[in-house]
């Protein structure tokens, strides 16, 4: 059965015209001048970025993937993509009250598939500073706890970072929270205490979880010894309780190490075998990075992270699930054993990065070769259970004014029935152009 949607969307002809439209503005923009007012505290506040992607995967047509993605569809070697995101923002500054909102929508479509997502809030609330030091916050709200750059062990309270892209947006949860602040002398030279309420009751945050909880959560930060140190809790409702810790340092103006930890008490873990056969275990769950940057002085930016996914499945864990999505597809198997492989991905497997043991390595420069407004990286990411692994070059250029412009290839390799050997492609093409206004 086909997914195909075959009519044209008005949408994207708009968006392509916007973009074309911002291109000529900026292109005839005057040159830069100073003016103080445009740093005072507005009153009302608006911003946002409109957004087309195109991109070209290398498909692996005859992998169990590409059957999970595109059920009943023809093989295929490769297909084009566009993509159109929309982001709004707003801010209203009333003193001691500030209320704002992150709002995000878009349109996609390939060959194969089509989908359309309404613009929807990602981010917003109200904000009383009651006194110096201490706030209240209620709203939708994105926490980013945690030192890690491509992961979080200690994110407790919000959605995990996509890896490929640590620094994209993210929707928030509805929450309930309360920050106290204070400067102190002596070895230990700030203190802050943040404290939580994440309700769910089956429609509010059912990302979070299904049943009717308040799920509080609690922070403590210290500035101590020139070392920032957070230590983390979650209390057990509609997630299992959690507790953790992490630090950041400056060995040297060059180097700064950091480090996270996290264990998860009773938490549910799925695996399956190659023959189908589902298994279910409570188990306190250990999860720990350690990263460091250092700059160069050559001005390169490197980070490096070592990565122990708790919840994570060994080599041949994989191997077995990757061998029973293989016989849930082919050809004459009962179609009750494809609904299971669905059911399997879905508890655990079909996360992004399902392994245990994972290096992260990314190298940046800004201007290389005397490129002014360019910036160029290239990051690996490696499976180091099964030795399957990603590469990603980029390049970025900033030089119109109010435009990024980004293009990367991601090459995607290992054996059969590894994690990289068993996405959905193999390389894919990505070029973006993003305005803001």
């Amino acid at each position: 059965m086909s997914h195909a949607v075959h009519t044209k969307h008005p949408v994207k002809g708009v968006s392509l015209g916007l973009l074309l439209t911002a291109w000529c503005l900026s292109a005839s923009a005057q040159e830069f001048t100073f003016d103080a007012a445009e740093f005072e505290k507005k009153t009302f506040e608006f911003s946002g970025y409109l957004e087309q992607k195109e991109e070209w995967l290398k498909l692996r047509g005859e992998s169990p993937a590409f059957q999970m993605a595109y059920p009943g569809e023809s093989e295929r070697s490769d297909l084009l993509r566009s993509t159109t995101t929309l982001e709004l923002r707003g801010k209203v500054n009333l003193g001691d009250f500030v209320i704002d909102a992150r709002a995000q929508g878009g349109y996609a479509s390939d060959p194969l598939v089509s989908s359309t997502r309404d613009l929807a809030a990602m981010e917003g609330g109200l904000r009383w500073s009651a006194s110096p030091g201490l706030t209240f916050d209620l709203g939708k709200r994105v926490q980013r706890w945690g030192k890690g750059y491509a992961w979080s062990p200690v994110a407790m309270v919000e959605r995990p970072k996509d890896a490929n892209d640590p620094a994209a947006s993210r929707e928030g949860f509805v929450m309930a929270s309360g920050e106290w602040t204070r400067s102190l002398s002596g070895s230990i030279s700030a203190v802050s205490i943040t404290g939580l309420l994440v309700p769910t009751d089956g429609d509010m945050n059912a990302d979070f979880g299904p049943t009717k909880d308040l799920n509080p959560a609690a922070k403590l930060y210290l500035l101590a010894w020139d070392t920032d140190i957070d230590l983390m809790w979650r209390s057990k409702g509609a997630r299992p309780e959690s507790f953790g810790l992490d630090f950041s340092r400056n060995l040297s103006p060059a180097l700064e190490i950091h480090g996270e930890w996290a264990r998860t008490r009773d938490a549910s873990r799925n695996t399956v075998t190659a023959s189908g056969v589902t298994s279910r275990e409570r188990v306190d769950m250990d999860s720990y990075l350690l990263g460091l940057r250092y700059l160069t002085q050559g001005e390169v930016t490197w980070i490096a992270e070592y990565y122990r996914n708790g919840a994570g499945y060994s080599a041949q864990e994989l191997n077995d699930y990757y061998q029973f999505l293989e016989a849930a597809i082919a050809p004459g198997a009962p179609a009750t054993l494809a609904s299971s492989a669905r059911s399997v991905a879905q508890s655990g497997y079909a996360r992004p990065n399902p392994g245990r043991d994972y290096l992260y390595v990314k190298a940046s420069v800004s201007e290389p070769f005397d490129w002014v407004y360019g910036a160029a990286s290239l990051t690996s990411m490696v499976n180091l259970n099964d030795h399957s692994y990603q590469i990603t070059p980029e390049i970025s250029y900033t030089g119109f004014a109010n435009w990024e412009l980004r293009a990367r290839l991601i090459f995607l390799s290992g054996k059969e029935f590894t994690e990289f050997g068993e996405k959905l492609s193999s390389g894919r093409l990505e070029i973006y152009g993003r305005y803001f206004f």
